[in-house]
């Protein structure tokens, strides 16, 4: 009797030590990595020198089970869409953004999430403007004109995570403001990610 008594105790005790190791897995282990893509919509000035376009990017992010607070850091490729004019020119635009994000999850229900994100972050913008025909220094043709600025911007948006078993997928929309010289460059990006 003192044998099984002894048996049960250890068994209880296994399966305690089993659960709390669990458990601090799931809570010492708050950061994820994630892709995201999706399209890229010029708004403002940018609306008149590319069209839509399309995104693609990477994540690290951090969030605690219990805190409705995150932090999320990102890299991001956005390719804009040519614009014709009627003249025959064309422009075109890519931004390269990284930026760091707080994300503040409204709800905390189990599987749907709706957050809030923005930030702030290092953007450069390279357009690409081509006027034909010209005269430039090769002569009478295609003369590309290329124009690449860094500036600091912020962003802000919201999007709804739903949570499933192993990673997370979501759905967001962001709006950018990059501080360039002149008209600021503006842009939202419509976006579908996983985490994991």
């Amino acid at each position: 009797m003192k044998a099984s008594w002894s048996a049960l105790v250890g068994v209880a005790a296994l399966a305690m030590i089993g659960g709390a190791s669990a458990s601090h897995a799931q809570i010492s282990s708050p950061i994820g990595f994630g892709l995201v893509g999706g399209t890229t919509s010029p708004s403002g000035k940018l609306s008149d020198v590319s069209k839509s376009g399309w995104h693609a990017g990477a994540f690290l992010e951090l969030n605690l089970p219990v805190v409705p607070v995150g932090l999320r850091l990102e890299g991001a490729y956005h390719q804009l869409g040519t614009a014709h004019f009627q003249d025959g020119a064309t422009s075109s635009a890519r931004v390269l953004a990284g930026t760091l994000d707080a994300t503040y999850t409204l709800l905390p229900l189990p599987i749907i999430k709706p957050y809030f994100i923005g930030g702030v972050g290092e953007y450069n913008v390279k357009t690409d403007v081509r006027h034909l025909p010209v005269s430039c220094s090769s002569g009478v043709g295609v003369c590309p004109s290329q124009i690449s600025e860094s500036a600091f911007g912020i962003n802000a948006g919201g999007g709804v995570r739903v949570q499933l078993a192993g990673f997370a997928a979501f759905i967001e929309a962001k709006w950018h403001d990059v501080f360039t010289n002149g008209n600021h460059v503006q842009m939202v990006p419509v976006s579908v990610g996983f985490r994991f």
